[in-house]
């Protein structure tokens, strides 16, 4: 399989949680919390596609207000309290390998959860991890 020297940026927001009731989307200056790292993956111009992956129809309609994304709507399986980064992750693949969607080296995991990165960190990382690409099979942020 090829696949495109691009990296997308993924970031996922589920509307089940157990402990604080549709956290995704709780307002912080006004803003949902999924807005903030839509913002910053757009922000960043490094991403080629940012895609937001969700189980809710209302957190796809609440991404599109804060611009061109792509929007997915995923499994039940891929949104319940089992399922893990990577059946999201393997569960958009599919849906892309379904569509034929040409998929890129390189995915980011942007979690709505931490809202608060420094974009120049970020960026630091994401260079030096598709650099050195060959030694190092993932990367995750953590801010």
């Amino acid at each position: 399989m090829k696949f495109l020297n691009e990296c997308w940026a993924l970031i996922p927001a589920r509307s089940g949680s157990k402990t604080i009731k549709n956290k995704n989307i709780k307002k912080i200056n006004n803003k949902p919390l999924i807005y903030f790292s839509l913002k910053f993956a757009k922000d960043l111009k490094f991403f080629k596609k940012i895609i937001f992956t969700s189980d809710s129809s209302k957190y796809l309609k609440i991404a599109s207000q804060y611009g061109k994304f792509y929007l997915h709507k995923r499994s039940k399986y891929s949104s319940s309290d089992k399922a893990t980064d990577l059946d999201v992750f393997n569960d958009f693949l599919n849906h892309c390998k379904k569509k034929k969607i040409p998929l890129p080296k390189y995915f980011a995991h942007l979690r709505p959860t931490t809202p608060i990165r420094s974009k120049a960190t970020v960026l630091k990382a994401l260079k030096c991890f598709i650099k050195n690409s060959k030694n190092i099979h993932h990367l995750e942020l953590l801010a």
